[in-house]
């Protein structure tokens, strides 16, 4: 089977959708579309550093990420020039120009796997062809997407898709009840649960460390994190990502640390060897709707985990430590701290045993199942 995805940049960053189709491409023809954008370009730096490295890519014809490490995966992506400007029809006229004549399409059945909602009008559809929409966050209340664009283009895609996956059971009481499917978000248990040697970054710090990876945004409860630093000053904050909000008042504390985003493969090398791993997220629509890849990721390490109270946790409330309120939270990092040797290795058990039934390998089986792929 052939599949046409549009999804993110290629290995920009770890997303689900990503990993599906390393597992997919060992035995399926993948053409991967890098992202066609969710919102128009502004004059920020962000934007303007990102128009440059899509030009970049363009005029150079280099791939501007590794190429897959599997040197059987059948999966080539291509940087496409579309405008971003997807609510204007000359644009849109001239992104259908452009992709449709790139010989993606022959006589073989195409399966479209969208997860970037503003793609949809570049389908030409045909009876032999089947959508299916991936949906991996509440795109109107997910920030950095302009959402006034993406909201009817999104319906058009509800409207003709086959199949619909969503990752969380919010999103599916949205969707229609005989398109939608829950697929939620898996874990390379081999990479998280297999022992690492420590990263450098830990080695020189004497105290216990209370972890988080991820980007420093809008959902992180700055307020919460502010108040287990000044309240528990014998413990290490390590908050690892990309700063999208300002978190200067937090990073400014002493035994609050921080680094810049690292590669997948190197997060495991903190993970595994603090002592808590921590999900500090505001209740907001974007949280409620998600079901963060890190969950899973930190249940592979066997490292104790320590939540605010959303949806996505409450299934694993036997392996995770979730509280109602602030004080709550910062007495479930001192139980996780205080947990004996021997109890770790009990933890550690129930942990993996939830992560491992959540590979990516079970994941693609399932859509392969469910999509009859054989």
């Amino acid at each position: 089977m052939k599949f046409i995805v549009f999804g993110e940049d290629w290995q920009s960053h770890p997303s689900s959708t990503q990993h599906i189709f390393k597992e997919l491409a060992k035995s399926h023809d993948i053409v991967w579309i890098n992202s066609i954008g969710m919102r128009k370009p502004t004059i920020k730096l962000l934007d303007v550093k990102r128009v440059f490295y899509k030009l970049k890519s363009l005029v150079l014809k280099k791939r501007h990420t590794e190429e897959s490490a599997d040197k059987h995966s059948k999966l080539k992506d291509h940087t496409l020039p579309i405008l971003p400007w997807h609510d204007n029809k000359l644009v849109k006229a001239f992104n259908k120009w452009i992709f449709n004549k790139k010989p993606f399409v022959d006589n073989e059945p195409i399966i479209y796997w969208v997860s970037v909602p503003t793609a949809i009008y570049l389908i030409n559809l045909r009876p032999i062809d089947k959508i299916v929409y991936y949906c991996g966050d509440d795109f109107s209340a997910l920030a950095g997407v302009d959402h006034l664009m993406v909201e009817p283009l999104e319906r058009e895609l509800i409207l003709k898709a086959d199949l619909i996956y969503v990752v969380s059971e919010f999103l599916s009481s949205k969707m229609p009840k005989h398109k939608v499917k829950l697929l939620s978000h898996g874990v390379d248990f081999d990479l998280f649960n297999n022992k690492k040697q420590k990263a450098v970054e830990l080695s020189n710090i004497n105290k216990p460390v209370i972890g988080f990876y991820g980007s420093l945004n809008a959902w992180l409860d700055k307020e919460l994190l502010q108040k287990l630093a000044l309240e528990r000053p014998q413990y290490q904050i390590m908050l690892i990502g990309n700063i999208i909000e300002n978190f200067d008042s937090l990073l400014s504390l002493n035994n609050v640390s921080h680094v810049p985003a690292v590669e997948h493969h190197k997060l495991a090398t903190f993970s595994q060897h603090w002592h808590v791993s921590i999900l500090p997220f505001v209740d907001n629509a974007q949280i409620r709707a998600c079901d963060p890849l890190k969950l899973k990721e930190y249940l592979a390490t066997g490292t104790p985990i320590v939540s605010t109270n959303f949806a996505a946790v409450r299934p694993y409330q036997e392996a995770v430590l979730i509280a109602d309120s602030m004080n709550a939270f910062i007495e479930r990092v001192d139980y996780a701290i205080s947990i004996s040797d021997e109890q770790k290795l009990n933890w550690r058990q129930t942990q993996a045993d939830y992560a491992k039934n959540h590979s990516w390998q079970v994941k693609a089986l399932q859509i392969s199942d469910e999509l009859g792929l054989g």
